[in-house]
């Protein structure tokens, strides 16, 4: 894909890895950030109420900014990054585990699958029991289907430990691109992502869209646009090897 002009719709700060793989793979990569994410520091009695005194069995994380969020408000009330008592860790992906593993804590269960539904299928099929008790730590945009999943087999409760702002794309040559229809893809790491994108570009010459996973592939779908690419797992390498790959039959 020498050449061809990919733009990505990652944060700022965590664009590097794709970016990267994308220009290994000879594109002209370029981001353009959509969404940015800070922790939602929640009130040291709610967040008790909701870890604390809950006691979860088991705590699911679906990104890294999950993970950060989650252990800032229990730095936050406790005063230490340390889990209080045992507790079991599920993670969508390699990413996400090695966040959980900056903080000194150990993932019990790394998901076999490529996304949050796979994810919840491992968990009902192989770990949970119905009287377990699990916390998801998700952001404020998150849609509801994981606790939607889960639970029919064990108790769920949601806590959001990080809040998504969209973005107002500026005036920058990847807008540009985009609106003069001159960009070969547009690719989509979140659901988030792809909602920022359709409030500033509706109307824009098409262009093909690639997502990390099934749940960003499906937002895009509902919306009424086609996905060119889904990647098999949600890594900056193969979602990377995806992009080249479509292009390779084009």
């Amino acid at each position: 894909m020498k050449g061809r002009i990919v733009i990505t719709t990652q944060p700022a700060d965590r664009a590097r890895g794709l970016m990267e793989q994308l220009q290994l793979k000879g594109a002209r990569a370029m981001n353009m950030p959509l969404i940015k994410t800070r922790t939602q520091l929640l009130p040291e009695a709610s967040f008790g109420n909701l870890f604390m005194n809950y006691r979860p069995d088991l705590l699911v994380f679906t990104s890294s900014k999950g993970v950060r969020g989650f252990f800032e408000n229990l730095a936050h009330a406790t005063g230490s990054y340390s889990l209080p008592y045992p507790v079991a860790i599920a993670v969508v992906g390699p990413a996400t585990a090695s966040e959980v593993e900056n903080y000194s804590s150990k993932v019990t269960y790394i998901n076999p699958g490529n996304d949050a539904l796979a994810l919840a299928g491992f968990l009902k099929k192989e770990v949970l029991k119905p009287e377990d008790k699990v916390l998801l730590a998700l952001g404020n945009l998150a849609p509801g289907f994981l606790e939607e999943d889960l639970c029919d087999a064990a108790q769920v409760r949601r806590i959001n430990v990080y809040e998504t702002i969209l973005l107002k794309p500026e005036d920058t040559e990847p807008a540009r691109l985009i609106r003069q229809g001159k960009a070969d893809m547009v690719v989509f790491t979140s659901p988030s992502a792809f909602s920022s994108f359709l409030n500033h570009f509706a109307g824009c010459p098409s262009v093909p869209m690639a997502a990390i996973g099934s749940t960003t592939a499906a937002a895009i779908r509902e919306a009424g646009h086609e996905v060119a690419v889904t990647s098999s797992s949600p890594t900056a390498e193969q979602l990377a090897n995806a992009v080249k790959n479509f292009f390779k039959g084009h």
